[in-house]
């Protein structure tokens, strides 16, 4: 009995000392601290272990769908400024105040995956996850220490979409290490789906032929055009010609004379004039589509009349 003392107390003079205190220490930023303490053989070392998440993404805040299947990317980094590795869970939930959609989300279908650089510029993976905004993808993975992981969401509005609506995905990453946690967000991405109109069906314009009595003609197109000050071009395969009508009149017109429709520019035969708006910077899509016939008279001079 006295051999079995004597090696307990043998071991209690060689034992490891080891003293564990674990503090949190409230920095008003939700980054979670961790001290150890341990004492080996009288050496003492004091390490300390931060948990730091941050999220950060150079993508446009704001975007437009323009068109039914119409995709955007937007990347998502997760920053570790911590110490040790952190478990990370990157979540996305929508926006429910303002002028959001409650339809909307339901209807962007939505693929996340892991990528190498930030600018999300590759392909989607074959093991991309997917779903919605409205039941978006988790990612969840680990940041090591002072360095970043990047997410990218390629985004692709369906064809049930609503027209002049807004989603607002707002990502969230909670991570910790050691019973530590930090969270960080990202919440002014908005999405919109402005979907172009449909250009207008051109009408018809009317078409009257005027004979100058010396054997050619010339033809006037004309249009009901609304009663305000726009102002309109009239086109001879794809190309201006002309001058600009404009004014308060209902009934708009202009004529076609040869001098319009010259040889250089369009054959002998049937000819497509159209009336656009050039009120713009750009020409308008085409308002009022017509046509004339285009050929020479018995002394071979050109003229134009209505078919």
């Amino acid at each position: 009995m006295s051999g079995r003392v004597a090696r307990r107390r043998a071991l209690g003079r060689g034992a490891v000392l080891v003293a564990l205190v674990v503090a949190l220490v409230g920095t008003g930023t939700g980054t979670g601290w961790a001290l150890w303490t341990a004492t080996v053989d009288a050496a003492s070392q004091t390490t300390f272990a931060k948990v730091d998440l941050e999220l950060e993404s150079s993508s446009p805040r704001a975007v437009d769908y323009t068109a039914v299947g119409q995709s955007v990317t937007t990347a998502v980094t997760i920053y570790s400024g911590g110490t040790v590795p952190a478990d990370y869970r990157l979540s996305v939930v929508v926006g429910t105040t303002g002028a959001v959609s409650a339809d909307l989300p339901a209807r962007v279908d939505v693929q996340a995956w892991p990528a190498t650089t930030a600018s999300c510029t590759s392909a989607v993976p074959p093991d991309a996850i997917g779903g919605t905004w409205a039941s978006a993808p988790v990612a969840t993975g680990t940041v090591a220490a002072s360095s970043r992981v990047t997410w990218c969401y390629r985004s692709t509005v369906s064809s049930s979409a609503p027209d002049k609506a807004t989603v607002n995905p707002r990502f969230e990453v909670v991570g910790g290490s050691h019973g530590w946690t930090d969270r960080a967000s990202i919440q002014d991405f908005y999405q919109n789906t402005r979907f172009a109109s449909p250009a207008p069906t051109a009408r018809a314009l009317s078409c009257g032929t005027t004979d100058t009595g010396d054997g050619t003609s010339f033809a006037t197109v004309s249009w009901d055009a609304p009663l305000d000050s726009d102002q309109w071009g009239l086109f001879v395969a794809g190309q201006r010609v002309g001058n600009t009508v404009s004014g308060q009149a209902p009934t708009k017109e202009h004529v076609v004379t040869r001098d319009h429709v010259p040889a250089s520019l369009v054959p002998d035969g049937r000819v497509t004039v159209d009336v656009r708006s050039v009120a713009g910077a750009e020409p308008g899509p085409v308002a009022w589509t017509g046509a004339v016939v285009v050929g020479p008279n018995a002394q071979g001079q050109r003229q134009v009349s209505c078919p």
